[in-house]
């Protein structure tokens, strides 16, 4: 297993020597904290009258890969000495860590003050859920990117569309697919230079499935990854695109809506306008194929910036129908199988499933509808 630099494990050592991980919680401690092999460390974690032996190994960084290979000499240790505890510390475990560590019983505690100790019939402790202030790495960065953003995420699109099998030459297919036959890309410039096409490297296809294979969300069947659990891949990455969802909204603007409720009229409308590509998020598009609730916004991604300009004729319109809201998408992908329904372009079901997360309130009642009733059937089909 990797080690952390003696620089890193000293701070650690002196982090817990003066209690930083157990901030706010009353009556705990660590006491006699001292360096012991074959582990990094050993102290006496105190509750009240309560006190438990912890034997730990200090991480910098770890990812949930590498946690499902140690997990066995855990499970192991914490057979033979069924008294103490066996813990990961680290300066900060993901939130995907810390929940592999508790489905798989190992012990943790990060000097955010995130907590897992469970000694049967001793011992119990647990806090989860706080975030680090200071810029500790979570993970590797010459391992991992983040594959909820920008082009990495086109990826992730491709694995949630059809949840199948999939190579690294057939994701670059699929992605130089996509970029031909996407109605929203063949209504923007043909250039193949100028950026409007949903093709990446395959340098970039190859770091995003070694980050998704690290986080355990991909698992390697020869030269394919699949994808088991859709569903907490999709729920993770709508938390993690909530979170940005309104600093992004920055960028949008808002018009008054002088073209009603109906979604064909208001197409037609903006068509007339020679406003160029767009396509229908969140609640508009959901409402296409799965009808639930009422619009009180009509939300429109427009590909490029530039397009503002041609809209700017509706701020002196008079307000008919939901106000009409156009977004900068972080990324093209957004427009990754868009699709036309009854005329109505919209964008695919999984980005419309994120916005609407995103949204929140009685927006995820939609979200959770669109996901019953047409994602999840749509990956049984596939």
């Amino acid at each position: 297993m990797l080690r952390p630099t003696p620089t890193t494990e000293a701070a650690i050592i002196r982090a817990l020597a003066e209690q930083v991980p157990f901030a706010q919680l009353p009556g705990v401690r660590a006491a006699d904290v001292t360096e012991s092999r074959p582990f990094d460390i050993r102290f006496d974690l105190e509750s009240g009258p309560n006190k438990v032996p912890v034997f730990a190994e200090i991480k910098q960084t770890i990812s949930p890969k590498q946690l499902e290979i140690i997990a066995p000499w855990i499970a192991r240790l914490k057979a033979i000495e069924k008294d103490a505890a066996f813990a990961i510390i680290s300066p900060v475990l993901s939130p995907q860590a810390q929940a592999y560590c508790i489905d798989a019983g190992i012990d943790f505690i990060d000097l955010a003050g995130n907590i897992s100790i469970n000694v049967p019939g001793k011992f119990v402790l647990q806090r989860t859920g706080l975030r680090s202030n200071d810029s500790a790495q979570t993970t590797d960065p010459a391992r991992e990117v983040n594959v909820f953003s920008g082009r990495f995420s086109r990826v992730l699109r491709v694995l949630l569309q059809n949840p199948r099998p999939w190579t690294l030459s057939e994701i670059a297919r699929e992605l130089e697919r996509e970029s031909s036959s996407n109605p929203v890309v063949s209504q923007m410039a043909t250039d193949r230079n100028s950026g409007n096409t949903f093709t990446i490297s395959l340098g970039s296809i190859s770091k995003a499935l070694s980050t998704l294979e690290e986080q355990l969300w991909v698992r390697r069947r020869g030269s394919s990854v699949l994808l088991p659990e859709p569903k907490r891949l999709l729920v993770a990455w709508a938390a993690k695109y909530r979170e940005r969802y309104r600093p992004r909204l920055r960028n949008s603007v808002t018009y008054p809506n002088p073209y009603g409720r109906d979604l064909a009229s208001v197409k037609n409308a903006l068509a007339s306008m020679s406003l160029g590509a767009f396509a229908f998020t969140g609640p508009a598009a959901a409402t296409v194929r799965a009808p639930f609730i009422d619009l009180d916004t009509i939300d429109i991604y427009l590909p490029s910036p530039d397009q503002k300009q041609r809209l700017k004729s509706l701020a002196s319109q008079k307000t008919d129908g939901p106000s009409l809201r156009f977004l900068e998408p972080y990324d093209l992908g957004v427009f990754m199988y868009a699709k036309e329904y009854e005329g109505i372009p919209t964008v695919s079901d999984v980005q419309a499933y994120l916005d609407l997360t995103a949204r929140g309130g009685r927006d995820q009642k939609q979200a959770d509808y669109l996901f019953d009733n047409i994602i999840e059937p749509m990956w049984k089909a596939a």
